[in-house]
């Protein structure tokens, strides 16, 4: 059974460097959401990417989320895990986004002209074996 040890925050960040994929969950009208998103960071930020009228742009800005990204291996039950909880900000206007933001590449085809916007309030994450 491979040992399950906590991560620091620097450790945090540096690990989302190495994905693009993510999940992002909030709390909608109707219950519980995640979504599966693609996301970029810059400096103690992610930022997303989504569509003008789809339910994390309409329920998600200036509300409570949480995003998890991770990397498994189920071969050899290693990997690691971040979690990241804050307040999320839509951007409107892409001049106000990071340049090197704006080069983030969605995998879902459609326009996605919305950013959202998550500076943490806690960063937390573990690591498994290895």
């Amino acid at each position: 059974m491979p040992d399950l040890n906590s991560l620091s925050p620097d450790e945090c960040w540096s690990l989302l460097d190495e994905q693009q994929f993510a999940r992002i969950a909030w709390t909608s009208p109707s219950g519980p959401v995640v979504l599966p998103v693609n996301f970029t960071r810059d400096g103690e930020a992610v930022w997303v990417r989504t569509g003008a009228h789809s339910a994390l742009a309409r329920e998600a800005d200036e509300s409570k989320v949480a995003v998890l990204v991770d990397d498994i291996d189920p071969v050899t039950h290693t990997g690691w895990t971040v979690l990241l909880r804050g307040t999320a900000h839509a951007e409107y206007h892409e001049e106000r986004v990071p340049e090197a933001v704006r080069e983030l590449v969605t995998w879902a085809s459609g326009a996605r002209p919305i950013w959202l916007r998550l500076a943490p309030d806690t960063v937390s994450g573990r690591r498994m074996g290895g």
